[in-house]
């Protein structure tokens, strides 16, 4: 498999974003709650996301593969919405909300994936 299909998925989401995003407009008198309560989804979100790759990371079998190969885990913990993304850019934190789902349902299948491999080159170890 080429990377070429991980990379064009990464661009697909990217773009499905940036135009949720600038087809919203926030005004009017609940526009600060939703902008409160999209902010409070994307740290928990970011959070949750947190405890996924930290209790990937410590599982003895990934440990054992090294600090190393966990990379990804980091990187998605590093990238997550919910710590760095604001609400406040104009469209009530739709965009926060959207991609702090996407990272925090993509943090278990990372974890998954880098499980499977590391069993697959400790088997090939053998």
């Amino acid at each position: 498999m080429s990377s070429f299909g991980p990379l064009c998925l990464s661009g697909i989401a990217a773009a499905m974003l940036a135009v949720q995003g600038s087809a919203f407009a926030c005004s009017g008198p609940g526009a600060m709650e939703a902008i409160l309560r999209a902010e409070r989804l994307g740290w928990i979100l970011w959070v949750v996301t947190l405890l996924v790759a930290g209790g990937a990371a410590f599982a003895p079998r990934l440990r054992a593969a090294g600090w190393r190969t966990q990379g990804p885990l980091f990187l998605v913990v590093a990238l997550h919405p919910g710590s760095w993304m604001s609400a406040r850019a104009g469209d009530c934190g739709r965009t926060l909300v959207a991609g702090s789902i996407l990272v925090a349902a993509l943090a278990p299948l990372v974890a998954g994936f880098l499980f499977w491999r590391s069993g697959r080159a400790a088997s090939a170890a053998r």
